[in-house]
Formats: structure tokens, sequence, C-alpha cells
């Protein structure tokens, strides 16, 4: 989900603490028994990389969000929560003409991904790739966004699918804004602009 402490080297990092901790209480039984079965420590070892393996499942899909909500702090150091359905404003520009098109998009998150699905009345999107980030001068919470547009039939012969990306920036003190210029494979261009 970030890119300051990236998904590899989180579990990299819980796992040499976990090495760590496996070491010294490994070695701290062997020091208070040294006749103490070597199978019996391997059943500790064995048993607490399958309960540190469970927490990290457990706690990537399900539970990540309740401690972003416990320590709002997250939010700032790591990245913020954008998981939700989001008001969306498509300010387009093609050829000299332009307009605005209102439409919805949901982003779904993770510990480790984030995605984010567009929907309007005259298409639909989906993600391609998104990486997060923060601005390395300001500190601002950036979305990296590609996505593939399918245009839908409707009344008329459809457009076939385009692909786009975008920079969003997530501005905090205007109430959780998201906004960014975009551009597409059709060479068009434009900006975005998601309220919660």
């Amino acid at each position: 989900m970030f890119s300051i402490l990236s998904p590899i080297k989180l579990v990299v990092l819980i796992c040499q603490i976990y090495a760590a901790l496996v070491l010294f209480i490994v070695l701290a039984l062997f020091f208070i028994d040294p006749d103490i079965s070597k199978s019996y420590l391997l059943k500790i070892v064995l048993g607490g990389a399958g309960i540190l393996e469970v927490t990290l499942l457990v706690t990537a899909n399900f539970f990540w969000r309740k401690l972003w909500a416990r320590f709002p702090v997250l939010n700032d150091y790591l990245f913020p929560d954008l998981n939700g359905v989001w008001s969306m404003k498509i300010h387009w520009s093609n050829n000299g003409e332009g307009g605005v098109v209102a439409a919805r998009a949901t982003v779904k998150q993770s510990l480790i991904s984030v995605s984010m699905e567009v929907h309007s009345e005259g298409s639909d999107s989906e993600t391609i790739l998104v990486k997060t980030s923060k601005d390395s001068e300001s500190g601002r919470p950036l979305m990296h966004y590609m996505y593939r547009v399918v245009p839908k039939s409707i009344g008329e012969e459809p457009s076939p699918p385009y692909e786009g990306a975008s920079t969003l920036k997530l501005f905090s003190e205007e109430g959780g804004v998201l906004r960014g210029n975009y551009f597409t494979s059709r060479n068009t261009k434009g900006h975005f602009v998601l309220i919660r």
C-alpha cells in the first residue's frame, strides 16, 4: 500500500524481529535446561512461525483499518485509508472541445494493495496499476493510477477500450479531496476531482 515502507520490506522486518525473538527464547530455554529436546524447540519455532503468518494475513486483510482508526497518526506517517465510494468529476478536453462528466469511484484498499473502479454514464474503468507514495516536497499522499476505460454501447457503436494514467494528490485539509490531471492513449487529457 505504501512506498515509504514496502510490503516486502515490512514482512522482512517482521521476520527478522521474529527470528531474533525465537533465537533469544531458544537460547534461554537451552541455558535453563541443556537437555531440552530438539523436537520441542522445533515445535516452538514452527508453531510461532505459523501464528505469525496467520496474524500477518488476518491483519493485512481485515484488521489494518481498525489499527488506522485507533491510531490516526498512521494516516500521516504511512498512508491514509482511502477505502470507500467517492463522488467524481471528470473534466475532459479533446481537440478544443471539453466538458465535465459526473462519475462514481470505488476505492478498495488493503494493507498491501489499492484498486479503483470508476463508473459513469458512458463508460466504466478498471485498475491496471496503482502505486502509492508521498510527495517528496510536501509529504502529501499520492496515488499513481493507471486504468483501462471500457466505453458503454448506448444507442451507437461503442469506442474501443483505451488506457489512461493519472497522479492523484490527497488534500486532507479540504475534507479529503483527491485530485490530479490525467491523460489517455486517445490523446485526451483532463482533470479528476474526487470527493468522499
